[in-house]
């Protein structure tokens, strides 16, 4: 970690998440739009990295009573994450049609 960079934590649970959302594209005929939906996750958290206090914290109470905060990406994957003061750290990434509200 160099100056003012965050350091950026993928617990498994979200690896696995990302990883099983790649598969599903791919097995759907689409590894192409797999690979780059990749690539966009990993520059999205970066991005999120820089500004991880822009997003709100989640309205659902398990969530919520752990400070995680959620963000929409792409309009489809919801990114479940905590702010710490030298890391960011991503816990989940889900589908927004398996999100309960």
């Amino acid at each position: 970690m160099v100056g003012n960079e965050i350091e950026i934590v993928i617990k498994e649970r979200a690896a696995i998440s990302k990883a099983e959302i790649m598969i599903y594209i791919s097995d759907e005929g689409n590894p192409e739009r797999a690979y780059k939906l990749y690539e966009e996750f990993y520059n999205f958290i970066r991005t999120l990295s820089s500004f991880p206090y822009k997003y709100p914290v989640c309205r659902i109470t398990r969530y919520f009573k752990r400070e995680f905060r959620c963000v929409v990406f792409k309009k489809n994957y919801i990114f479940v994450y905590k702010p710490f003061k030298t890391k960011l750290v991503i816990y989940n990434v889900i589908h927004s049609s398996r999100f309960v509200f």
